[in-house]
């Protein structure tokens, strides 16, 4: 895996939002109009939501599950006792379990607002990234003030390679000062300059884009002979007035540097603007303090995708495995963690990270990837190649994965292939010397 390409989302994004802990959980003054006519039952569902509710109180998470079950199991039309269990399976992170219950939820009441929100919350834990942005923009109609659900839908676009302007702006209109909305806004913005980057780069050096593009990085690191250069083709190409996109990237960099600032400013003792810091030292390829910064913030994730960037496999496969530990729902950390075992040559280690990954992301190449290469040493060649051709197909542009491809035809005995995928590779690299 290519590990620019994936995205960096701060660990301590992915808590539960105090704000939504009291939604559904105030409702036992409706509960008797959903109970059968026997009183019986009926007080047996009143005494059992009551206990349920002094758990919940109390923390007891576990033992309120056991109670609202109960009452499913006495009437399964009580909507408050689905949502509220629901919304404890999220509290001790079971969150398919969660999902299902919230799910029962709404199909009796498909306008309950906690249980639209707290759906949208599991499915994104879950990394089903479009269900979880469909429920949340619901719920955002009903409630456009909702600070934690804009935080939310802002991570789904990110998740999901999306930008949202409009909704970026109105978020920031709303709570201008909020240090972890600023952050993930900044986040989103950096994430969205990188996809401008590499659209722009696939291009190539007969688009003015490209140009445009790599002349204003040239001109952010003061590298004046790199900006002269793309100035120079430029006016070769008579494109002498940038493109919208570039537009659209200057106010990205501007964006990023006003809410990091803000982060910086608004709290600066905070895991965000520790996060921050390590990003501009980063930045300045200060690794170690970058590393100082993130570790300052908790931040395992981007410290492991930093040593892992600067070749120290063992280091960042701890802070990654210290990232699985805390969010086994981290898919980019398992991501990153599987890429780093195939480098350490610890490939019966990335087996079963890769096939749970695809198994959320069948579509993703550089996992794909990954798979195939730690396939082909476990010896199980076939499967290799079966792999890193489905890599290929998704992904054309890993051309490298032509030579992997020839070293397993030659091991298969299969000369016509291995000679096949040398050709190929020789053609990529002579395109990309080229460029």
């Amino acid at each position: 895996m290519e590990l620019l390409k994936r995205v960096d989302m701060n660990r301590s994004i992915y808590g539960v939002l105090p704000t939504f802990l009291g939604l559904g959980l105030g409702l036992l003054p409706l509960v008797t109009s959903s109970f059968g006519a026997a009183q019986n039952t009926a007080d047996s569902l009143v005494r059992e939501f009551k206990e349920a509710r002094e758990a919940d109180g109390q923390g007891r998470y576990a033992e309120a599950i056991a109670h609202y079950q109960h009452i499913l199991s006495l009437d399964p039309q009580v909507t408050e006792a689905c949502n509220n269990l629901g919304v404890d399976y999220y509290r001790m992170q079971r969150y398919a379990e969660a999902a299902a219950s919230l799910k029962s939820a709404l199909k009796i009441q498909p306008a309950l607002l906690g249980a639209q929100i707290f759906l949208g919350l599991a499915e994104f834990k879950l990394g089903q990234f479009k269900a979880s942005l469909d429920q949340l923009q619901s719920a955002l109609k009903a409630q456009p003030d909702n600070r934690d659900v804009r935080m939310f839908l802002i991570q789904d676009h990110m998740a999901l390679g999306q930008y949202d302007s409009a909704l970026v702006e109105e978020t920031l209109r709303l709570f201008p000062d909020d240090a972890e909305l600023n952050y993930t806004i900044g986040l989103a913005a950096l994430e969205h300059i990188r996809s401008i980057a590499h659209d722009a780069n696939s291009l190539g050096l007969e688009s003015p884009i490209y140009h445009w593009i790599y002349l204003r990085q040239a001109e952010q690191k003061q590298d004046l002979s790199e900006a002269q250069k793309h100035r120079e083709a430029l006016k070769r190409l008579g494109a002498t007035t940038p493109p919208p996109v570039v537009g659209e990237y200057d106010a990205l960099v501007s964006l990023v540097e006003k809410c990091f600032t803000t982060v910086l400013q608004s709290a600066p003792d905070s895991s965000y603007a520790h996060s921050v810091q390590g990003s501009i030292d980063e930045a300045q390829n200060l690794v170690d303090p970058a590393l100082a910064e993130y570790r300052k913030a908790g931040n395992h994730f981007a410290a492991g995708r930093l040593l892992a960037q600067n070749l120290r496999l063992p280091e960042a496969a701890g802070e990654l495995e210290a990232t699985v530990l805390a969010e086994p729902e981290n898919h980019l950390a398992l991501a990153l963690l599987a890429q780093v075992y195939v480098e350490e040559h610890q490939p019966a280690r990335a087996l079963p990270l890769l096939h749970q990954i695809l198994a959320y992301y069948p579509g993703d190449a550089l996992a794909w990837a990954d798979l195939g290469k730690a396939q082909l040493a476990l010896n199980q060649t076939e499967q290799g190649i079966q792999s890193l051709c489905m890599a290929l197909k998704i992904d054309p542009s890993q051309t490298k994965l032509h030579y992997e491809l020839a070293l397993a035809y030659r091991k298969l005995g299969q000369s016509d292939l291995a000679r096949q995928e040398l050709a190929a590779f020789s053609r990529a690299s002579l395109a990309e010397h080229q460029k």
